[in-house]
């Protein structure tokens, strides 16, 4: 969602057209990514020794931009800033679940991310991926959701032949591990985070399914492109 130039505000509006046509069947969460690299973006070219920093100056735009994007359709949006601890948390954990539930009953779609800001852990990933991938997953399991997508600039999960795999057994997670490598462009994660996320929502008895950004949302859930995981 953010790069080296700031907030890609093009790509932003083109998922929320594709969220919109979703939430009338469904009830979203959102995990959304990104504070770090719009932080740079806004640093008026200072350069800091402290990613935290960087999230601090990120944070609060990356959320404006998707409530701007979704009140443009008539849609809230509010934001949740969250740290593992939170999550794994026995008090905490239900807490959180209250809110998130308390959001979507009032027609408020939750967009969580990672506080950076506190969170030493999804700091210290920023060097060799982890993106927000488990974190969607640990908050699909907390309210315990139906579905769970995972978007990437590919079609969904690739075999060694660069095709894609559309339904993926469990016998075969190991393998597929193996297969995903490499990083997103600016180290913020990979398909391997992805792969890791879609288990552990697997195991929970939810829908998991990694596709294209670019794709139709819907069809994601209905098992016409993406990789689903059973």
């Amino acid at each position: 969602l953010a790069g080296d130039q700031g907030i890609d505000y093009t790509k932003i509006k083109k998922y929320v057209a594709k969220l919109v046509d979703l939430s009338k069947d469904y009830h979203l969460v959102l995990v959304s990514s990104g504070a770090v690299a719009a932080g740079r973006s806004l640093s008026s070219g200072k350069v800091y020794s402290d990613n935290s920093l960087l999230a601090m100056l990120g944070s609060a735009e990356i959320v404006t931009v998707w409530q701007k994007a979704l009140g443009f359709h008539g849609l809230s949006a509010g934001q949740i800033l969250v740290t593992y601890r939170d999550i794994d948390d026995q008090v905490e954990g239900g807490r959180l679940r209250k809110i998130i539930e308390l959001a979507i009953s009032n027609d408020v779609i939750p967009i969580i991310n990672e506080n950076d800001v506190l969170s030493d852990i999804e700091l210290a990933r920023l060097s060799y991926g982890g993106d927000n991938d488990g974190l969607a997953a640990k908050i699909a399991v907390t309210i315990q959701a139906k579905h769970l997508l995972l978007l990437t600039n590919v079609d969904g999960l690739l075999d060694g032949n660069n095709q894609v795999i559309k339904r993926l057994d469990e016998k075969y997670y190991d393998e597929a591990r193996k297969i995903s490598t490499g990083k997103s462009e600016l180290g913020r994660g990979g398909m391997v985070t992805k792969l890791d996320g879609a288990i552990l929502a697997r195991n929970n008895r939810i829908d998991a399914i990694i596709g294209n950004s670019s794709a139709n949302y819907h069809d994601l859930i209905d098992g016409k492109c993406g990789t689903h995981f059973v």
